[in-house]
């Protein structure tokens, strides 16, 4: 459920302090941008109203991983100077991008399954891994065998026994355990590189230095994207982790997330499980705290704690802000239009419901 932004827990004369200031002062203005919206009625970042808005940039700069990205995202809401349109045009550069590299648009990733009749099951022996580690492009369907290995063949979520890997005698079910279908789960799931529509044409000139999801990604956090995550590193095994398939869904919707606890030592891998609602943790018997460990004793990297550092943040955004509701809520509009108006009555629905996806722009 959505909630109203806390009061100002920076420290004045920050600009933090500043840019929060003027997101509770946003998020008081009232139910909608007024004569704004009328003016632009065919824009879609105005499907968020205010309130959302304000939400976005405010639980953005409570919930930043980075104190540069915290920064960087201050200084650009008090370079808006309280502009209403500009605030508008930023907060949905920021939804957009969220949903846009966590949200595969064909759904999840299905991967063929390595074992079947025609080949062997995969060896995980060290002269495998390391050739397929060495490999410059990896295939989905060996990272799939990559991360079942490390991921000692379950779900890093629910810890429920890869099935074909189980009835192939490539792990044995201690008692207690439960056996699922997983699937190849992948923290960023797709290309971040298209432009992002939506905007007016004054607050794409004053925000045109984030025409995409990267841009934006890479100014929040210390994450840099063209780098780490281009179309050939998709599927490292830093991006990439065994998930049950009922999961997968639920963590690309930014329902389910890992909050990276403190670390003691050198163990940097112990997760809080947090879900939205918080019931759902229960409905799907997760525990409430997981470790990632690798099961080959080091040999393949286990996922990025900053990915899942940026993921959690996202979804704490999405969901306290309310712009998931809103997401969501066009989602199943879109469903349930089955035939468009002649004269384009759904049209702008159906446009700002697909702005994200690479595919509706071919």
């Amino acid at each position: 459920m959505p909630e109203p932004l806390p009061p100002n827990c920076f420290l004045p004369p920050s600009d933090e302090y500043a840019a929060y200031a003027s997101c509770l002062q946003l998020e008081a203005s009232g139910g909608n941008w007024g004569d704004l919206a009328k003016e632009a009625s065919e824009v879609a970042m105005f499907k968020f109203s205010p309130q959302v808005a304000a939400r976005v940039l405010g639980y953005a700069l409570i919930h930043s991983s980075s104190t540069k990205g915290k920064a960087r995202l201050a200084q650009e809401v008090i370079s808006c100077k309280d502009d209403r349109e500009f605030l508008a045009g930023l907060a949905y550069l920021y939804v957009i991008a969220m949903f846009r590299i966590f949200k595969n648009p064909k759904g999840a990733v299905l991967t063929p399954l390595s074992r079947s009749s025609s080949r062997s099951p995969f060896q995980a022996t060290a002269d495998n891994i390391e050739t397929l580690l060495s490999q410059p492009t990896v295939s989905s369907s060996d990272a799939k065998n990559l991360a079942l290995v490390r991921d000692n063949y379950r779900c890093i979520l629910s810890g429920k026994v890869d099935t074909d890997s189980r009835v192939h005698g490539l792990t044995t079910r201690v008692a207690g355990e439960c056996v699922d279908g997983t699937q190849l789960g992948h923290i960023f799931s797709q290309s971040m590189t298209e432009h992002i529509a939506g905007l007016t044409d004054a607050a794409q000139r004053k925000l045109k230095w984030a025409v995409t999801a990267f841009a934006v990604v890479e100014r929040f956090t210390k994450i840099l994207v063209a780098e780490e995550l281009n179309q050939n590193n998709i599927h490292r095994a830093e991006n990439t982790f065994t998930i049950s398939a009922g999961l997968q869904m639920t963590f690309e919707a930014l329902r389910v997330s890992l909050h990276a606890i403190e670390p003691v030592g050198s163990n940097l891998n112990t997760y809080k499980i947090q879900t939205y609602p918080s019931y759902l943790k229960v409905d799907y018997g997760l525990p409430d705290q997981v470790t990632l460990t690798d099961a080959t004793g080091g040999k393949i990297p286990l996922p990025n704690r900053r990915y899942f550092q940026l993921h959690d943040a996202c979804a704490k955004i999405f969901h306290l802000s309310g712009a998931g509701e809103v997401v969501e809520q066009v989602f199943r509009d879109i469903q349930d239009v089955k035939v468009l108006a002649e004269d384009g009555g759904s049209h702008n629905l159906l446009s700002w419901a697909l702005l994200s996806s690479p595919q509706a722009q071919s």
